[in-house]
């Protein structure tokens, strides 16, 4: 399907203003449609066959009887069958007393559409699925539109948000699970528990752990290198820097380690222990990789400067030789005498 269409998914009503486009690709109907909708008795229920198959099309999934329909479609749904348009604001009349009617127009239409209701067994390989979209790439911003265009590529009805929703942070709890199944056999729950504490406690110089290993550096002097020295040596006597499991991205790293930055360390107690030794484990991990970019950064400004204070001691030499020849017979003289 096309990108552009995502944004049709999933929704729930027809657009009040339709273009000509959105009529064109969302409510034309080939030959095969024509047959079908025209084989329905009465020219309304033709219209409401042609309006739910067109929804279909558009949202990928069905449209109740209380939904309003703009005047301009059932202009243009009246046109290309040949009758004329009724003056119905919604549905509801037409589906008042016959509720399997409606039922039955849903089922023609997704049916005609090649779709199909949700199974079970493709619910379960939906949160498969999105176990594997998870899996390394913690993000969950795109992935509601993601499963949207999955499901309607794979011809299933998208369901309500609520549901899918419910899906991903079911998908997510299982891939957290299985991330802290695999911090827990690198570390050990005691380890875990230790750096989740740590990070909260308050501390003198610092405020707390959390803060302090999250700042950065403000300029580039020695006293800085030096305070990120501290940072590494306290990670490493933590061991941090120790079996770190190599199938934990660091995407997943850095995910989970800025959502433990970003809550106050007062916060931490109140976060579930298990989601809690994940954060403060990666956190951890994040804090000691960042801490030695810096100081990786910081030496290295710290020699290109030294060299170029070098340099430049060393074309005072080169531009003046006789200048540092007189200064040095001057300094043996002083000496003599």
């Amino acid at each position: 399907m096309e990108h552009w269409q995502v944004t049709y998914l999933g929704m729930r009503q027809i657009p009040r203003e339709l273009t000509e486009f959105e009529l064109a690709t969302f409510f034309t109907f080939s030959a095969k449609d024509r047959a079908l909708i025209d084989a329905r008795r009465g020219d309304l229920y033709r219209l409401a066959v042609a309006l739910h198959i067109g929804f279909i099309r558009m949202s990928g999934r069905t449209l109740d009887a209380y939904r309003q329909i703009p005047k301009v479609l059932w202009n243009h749904l009246g046109a290309q069958l040949a009758v004329d348009p009724p003056d119905l604001g919604t549905l509801r009349t037409l589906y008042e007393t016959r509720a399997r009617t409606l039922i039955d127009h849903q089922v023609l239409a997704y049916q005609a559409l090649g779709f199909r209701p949700m199974a079970e067994h493709q619910r379960r390989y939906v949160v498969r699925w999105l176990k594997e979209r998870l899996t390394g790439r913690p993000d969950r911003s795109d992935l509601l539109y993601e499963l949207k265009r999955w499901l309607y590529e794979h011809r299933i009805l998208i369901v309500h948000d609520r549901l899918l929703r419910r899906f991903i942070i079911r998908a997510g709890r299982d891939v957290e699970d299985s991330l802290s199944n695999g911090l827990i056999c690198a570390f050990g729950d005691t380890t875990l528990d230790h750096w989740s504490r740590l990070l909260v406690q308050p501390d003198s110089d610092h405020g707390s752990l959390q803060q302090w290993l999250w700042s950065v550096p403000l300029r580039q002097s020695t006293h800085q290198m030096g305070d990120v020295f501290t940072k590494i040596d306290r990670l490493y006597a933590l061991g941090v820097h120790q079996g770190w499991p190599t199938v934990r991205n660091e995407a997943t790293v850095r995910h989970y380690a800025r959502r433990c930055a970003r809550r106050p360390p007062s916060m931490g107690k109140r976060v579930e222990q298990r989601t809690r030794r994940l954060e403060a484990a990666c956190f951890m991990r994040y804090a000691l990789c960042s801490a030695t970019d810096q100081l990786l950064s910081m030496l290295r400004r710290w020699i290109l400067k030294a060299a170029n204070d070098a340099m430049r001691e060393v074309e005072v030499i080169l531009f003046d030789p006789k200048a540092r020849l007189r200064e040095f017979c001057i300094g043996c003289k002083s000496r003599r005498t």
